[in-house]
């Protein structure tokens, strides 16, 4: 509705929307099979093994022998239910001719997601010591869902998971609460300064709901809800000889091999894998912006802007540690004692392995942006644009809307998760506001520099054009009237990491005029940082000026793994007496993330057209487009070990040409 008062127009409303989204689900209801060399192999009854080199996976298949059949119980289809709500008011008021002043408020509200059949399951976070337990929606019962198969539950029970409903527990009866706190303002101004120049100006909060990617796929194998039933033929005694060692029964066949669904099937007594929902401090992800412009006609029909933009990002999806391992060199530094031969014995619940972490609302960012715009409308035959971005966006959490969020505690590309101080070398008192700041730095996904560009010009040939003005209609027809068209971008490289199985004794960055080009592996390679490999393995290279970089001594590297044998162990002296070659990879890295900037990328599309009228209504055009048009190779990212670029390889694709002919009648 609009209300129009003075100098005030006024807007105000609202919106409701429903949405129903059946995702299909993929998690190998069809089954997954193996057909290994097992039973074409020859057994070496003194090793108790396979005689090396003889079994054909190819030929089991052919014989119709697989080593292994499964089915697994799922959901088959999620139906997923939410609905989206909104109120908003605004008020344009043109306080001067000169002045304009916008100011609204805006009200945002989505439902947590509900799936149809309430097939989704919670844990209880704050109760998680001693209790392997999953939470059901409100008070739907788990004998109650659909199609889920008596034997999942029993197996599952058996293995001693246990479930209530969220109104037993006390949880939400969403199992994650509802957000109904999203009231966004929005401030803004526009004054001109000079006939030619006007600023601008401009506030907002903006609200979105959890990426239906991240419930979809944290929520497919929680159990109860999904199980692997598996017929292992070729272990059925449990050793992994029995079928190189055993004549094949004629219920060994395909055709005949089943795969029992019916009866109870024994679940591994080893932590199970499930991602909770954080539901103590869920809230919607939240964004607020600000921006400043500046605008001026620098010449005829061409417009220049310069823009700073800065955002702070806050409640965004964030992988949080819970109930992981103690790191194995904590523990024993901590008790002198060696690591038991079952690691879960290490978490708090042994029964659970949130290895994902738990999705909580935790992450933020924050963002700084320069932009230059360059703009010239139509006139003469010529119109432009050009863009121009610096951007310095460091965050938490880098997870794009259509993925999963998973990530460990050493993840380097944008999807980290936070570490327990258990995970933390020493197991220092952090709170958990300094852990989640460990995981903050550049965005992997953004530039810091881009620049982009695309212009039309009217080639200046026949009829009324600067060249051939003159001549005859035919001739006009065929050299007058043509386009030339161009669209491109230029852009830095991403931020990049080495590899953390790597551990950093300095920066291994290099400026552009430090990078050798070789040839390792049989391929040309660039040294785009100094790695980790042997150099002596290197050619077409001086050897003094790539040892300098990457020196034959590992230890001497400035990336290596750590220990005496460079296997990521340190020696550990326990309380017996003994010392122990303790890994820490199970401890976060402390090298720096996203900290040296990958290779830039560039590309230009060139068209060339032009349009023939032969009648009012009948129209040919005729185009001819250069997709990369310079035949320009844009490089690999290097590998994050080495450090080499694979220089016989590029991100693109060469100039392609294209002809195309369009008819309108």
């Amino acid at each position: 509705m609009t209300w129009v008062k003075g100098k005030h127009s006024m807007w105000f409303g609202g919106s409701v929307r429903r949405e129903y989204n059946n995702v299909r689900e993929l998690q190998q209801s069809q089954g997954s099979h193996d057909f290994a060399e097992s039973w074409t192999a020859l057994y070496d009854p003194a090793g108790d093994e396979a005689v090396s080199f003889t079994g054909v996976g190819l030929a089991s298949m052919a014989l119709g022998l697989p080593t292994f059949l499964s089915n697994q119980y799922n959901r088959g289809y999620f139906y997923f239910q939410q609905t989206e709500a909104g109120l908003y008011f605004h008020d344009s008021w043109k306080v001067s001719p000169r002045l304009t002043v916008e100011a609204g408020l805006r009200w945002e509200k989505w439902t947590p997601y509900k799936e149809k059949f309430d097939r989704l399951v919670n844990i209880d976070i704050n109760h998680i010591a001693g209790q392997f337990q999953v939470i059901t929606p409100g008070s739907t019962t788990m004998e109650s869902l659909p199609n889920v198969p008596p034997s999942a539950l029993a197996s599952w029970a058996a293995r001693g998971l246990t479930w209530k409903t969220a109104n037993q527990a006390g949880l939400p009866s969403a199992l994650i609460p509802v957000d109904n706190t999203n009231f966004g303002p929005r401030l803004g101004l526009a004054y001109r300064l000079t006939p030619k120049t006007s600023i601008r100006a401009g506030f907002g909060e903006y609200f979105w709901t959890l990426p239906l990617s991240q419930i979809l796929q944290t929520s497919r194998t929680n159990p109860p809800l999904n199980l692997r039933y598996t017929n292992q033929l070729g272990s059925l005694d449990g050793t992994s000889t029995y079928a190189v060692r055993t004549l094949p029964q004629p219920n060994y066949y395909v055709g005949k091999a089943q795969v029992d669904i019916n009866g109870v099937i024994q679940i591994s007594p080893g932590a199970q894998s499930a991602i909770p929902f954080d539901f103590t401090n869920w809230t919607d992800s939240r964004a607020r912006e600000w921006q400043f412009t500046i605008e001026r006609e620098v010449l005829k029909n061409t417009a220049l802007r310069l823009s700073y933009i800065g955002g702070h990002g806050s409640n965004l999806e964030q992988r949080v540690g819970l109930n992981n391992q103690e790191a194995q060199y904590n523990y024993q530094a901590r008790t002198g004692l060696q690591v038991p031969s079952r690691l879960d014995l290490l978490r708090v619940n042994p029964d659970w392995n949130f290895g994902n972490g738990v999705v909580a609302k935790a992450g933020y960012s924050n963002t700084h942006s320069l932009q230059v715009q360059l703009e010239r409308r139509y006139s003469s035959g010529l119109a432009f644009q050009w863009f121009y971005t610096f951007t310095r966006s460091l965050t938490t959490t880098d997870a794009g809307a259509s993925t999963s969020g998973n990530g460990g505690i050493n993840d380097a590309a944008g999807q980290p998760q936070v570490p327990e101080n258990i995970q933390l070398l020493g197991e220092p008192n952090l709170s958990f506001d300094q852990r989640l700041r460990l995981q903050y730095y550049n965005s992997t996904q953004i530039p810091p520099h881009h620049i982009r560009w695309n212009g039309i010009y009217d080639l200046p040939f026949g009829r009324g054009q600067r060249f051939a003005k003159g001549v005859s209609a035919l001739m006009n027809a065929v050299v007058g009237g043509w386009q030339l068209a161009t669209i491109g971008d230029w852009r830095s490289g991403t931020w990049l990491s080495v590899n953390a199985s790597e551990y950093m004794f300095g920066n291994p960055a290099l400026s552009p005029d430090q990078r050798l080009t070789l040839t390792f592996n049989g391929r040309p390679q660039r040294l785009y940082f100094a790695g980790d490999f042997n150099p002596l393995l290197a050619t077409n290279v001086s050897q003094q000026a790539l040892q300098a970089l990457v020196p034959v001594n590992r230890g001497a590297r400035v990336i290596h793994p750590v220990g005496a044998a460079f296997d990521n162990r340190l020696p550990q002296p326990l309380a017996n007496g003994t010392v122990r070659n303790t890994s820490i990879t199970d401890t976060l890295s402390w090298n720096s993330r996203a900290f040296f900037q990958g290779p830039r990328a560039w590309n230009t599309d060139v068209s060339v057209f032009k349009n023939f009228s032969f009648t009012e209504s009948v129209k040919l055009r005729f185009t001819a487009d250069f997709f990369n048009f310079f035949n320009h190779p844009n490089d690999l990212s290097p590998n994050s070990t080495t450090g080499l670029q694979d220089l016989s390889q590029q991100t693109n694709e060469p100039r392609i040409i294209q002809f195309s002919l369009r008819l309108a009648w």
